[in-house]
């Protein structure tokens, strides 16, 4: 029995020392797991993004294994306080490259000519940053180049136009830029002749949209508003001649209807004035004014600039003949001097309305422009190019010296930015 019973307490014995061993060894395995997941976030929780992510997965594992233990709470209270603080860094950097990408995505499509892309990547760009204003004037501007090409490509129009809209209610808000654009063709900053940039691209930008309404989707009464406005600042656009031409020829096509609608009530009454027929006649000689003002600016632009084709200005005179002996009874004494003085005193807003020339001289016994035509010289986009200079002057549209040193990238982002062509201007742009 004894034999026995020393048998059983021995056995009895190296289970629990086995037990005890056992319950040594896990717990040394787990302080040995606990310091390396803890070691593993020290090591890499103020580093790289993908460092960062092992840091938040080793913190997720302690979390996850010692988070019920009284004697782990502590730490696991910290790595649940800091998780979210690293996953937002981790979400924020990822954005950041995402953005950065984008960036590059936009200023190598550019000078690639690759537009469609210009215009995808440009969307999503001011989708994140709607602050961008020098990616909204690029994507404002591409549609006027575009469309003078032979043949015109008129893909771009509306996105141009309503990112050239967004652009000026954007500077006109208060929004500033360096450079006003971006790239050789797009930045609107560093001309000679106009240095006021925020100017200059209002001026360009409102032109771009009167452009593209007039010649590419005729909407010629539309664009007036837009071609005038390209005059008001001091910008290169303010010496395109086609600009008063288009305007002027508004007024023209209006003092025609006019005149032709006061013969008709007059023939209607027995080849007799009439209170309608006068007042009909008396509206369309102010039309008239108006008219001889806006062909006499681009007459006298077109004149100061040596390369301007010589049947254009010829054109343009006739025009101006035509409109004054209507106004002044088959006179054109005095249409020299008045082109010489037109540009001395301000360019009236078509919006404006205009005042009739009330004169005692019957309607059916004075000149008239029924027969006549404006289409003399017509207005078309080749009238605009090459005669970009400013008024009383023969300064020729060239390129500026491009800066030695490449610019800052076209938009603000974060970090590393990329970088884009130095800055240089296409023409008088």
């Amino acid at each position: 029995m004894k034999t026995i019973f020393r048998a059983l307490t021995l056995a009895i014995l190296m289970t629990v020392f086995t037990a005890a061993a056992v319950t040594s060894s896990f717990a040394q395995d787990a302080q040995a797991e606990k310091t390396a997941l803890y070691q593993k976030y020290i090591e890499n929780y103020d580093k790289s993004v993908d460092k960062k992510k092992i840091a938040i997965e080793a913190a997720k594992q302690y979390v996850e294994k010692y988070g019920a233990n009284p004697e782990d709470k502590e730490q696991v209270d910290y790595f649940k306080a800091n998780i979210p603080v690293l996953e937002e860094a981790v979400r924020k950097a990822g954005e950041a490259a995402a953005f950065d990408a984008l960036v590059k995505r936009f200023d190598a499509s550019v000078p690639a000519k690759n537009f469609d892309d210009t215009y995808a990547s440009g969307k999503e760009l001011l989708a994140k940053n709607p602050d961008l204003l020098d990616v909204v004037i690029v994507l404002g501007s591409i549609g006027y180049d575009e469309s003078l090409k032979t043949p015109a490509n008129t893909k771009y129009n509306a996105d141009t136009i309503s990112y050239a809209k967004m652009a000026i209610q954007r500077i006109e808000s208060g929004k500033t830029s360096k450079n006003y654009g971006a790239f050789q063709q797009y930045t609107y900053c560093g001309i000679k002749e106009f240095p006021d940039c925020k100017a200059n691209a209002l001026g360009w930008l409102n032109y771009n949209i009167g452009y593209l309404m007039y010649f590419n989707q005729n909407q010629k009464k539309e664009a007036i508003p837009y071609f005038y406005k390209a005059t008001q600042y001091n910008s290169a656009t303010k010496t395109f001649p086609v600009i008063y031409q288009v305007i002027g020829a508004a007024y023209f096509d209006e003092a025609k209807r006019l005149s032709q609608e006061s013969e008709e009530k007059a023939k209607a009454a027995g080849n007799v004035d009439t209170d309608e027929s006068k007042a009909a006649y008396a509206m369309a000689k102010g039309y008239a004014d108006r008219a001889i003002d806006a062909y006499a600016r681009a007459y006298k632009i077109a004149g100061a600039n040596a390369g301007t084709k010589p049947e254009y200005k010829a054109g343009l005179y006739k025009v101006l003949q035509d409109l004054f002996k209507f106004r002044f009874d088959n006179k054109i004494d005095g249409l020299d001097s008045y082109v010489a003085s037109v540009m001395n005193k301000p360019f009236v807003d078509p919006s404006v309305a205009v005042t009739p020339v009330v004169e005692a001289t019957p309607a059916t016994s004075t000149s008239s422009l029924s027969s006549t035509s404006n289409t003399t010289v017509a207005a078309t986009p080749e009238a605009s190019k090459g005669t970009a200079v400013k008024a009383g002057t023969t300064v020729a549209a060239t390129k500026p010296a491009a800066p030695a040193a490449a610019v800052k990238t076209t938009v603000t982002k974060s970090k590393t930015p990329a970088k884009k062509p130095v800055t240089k201007k296409k023409g008088t742009r």
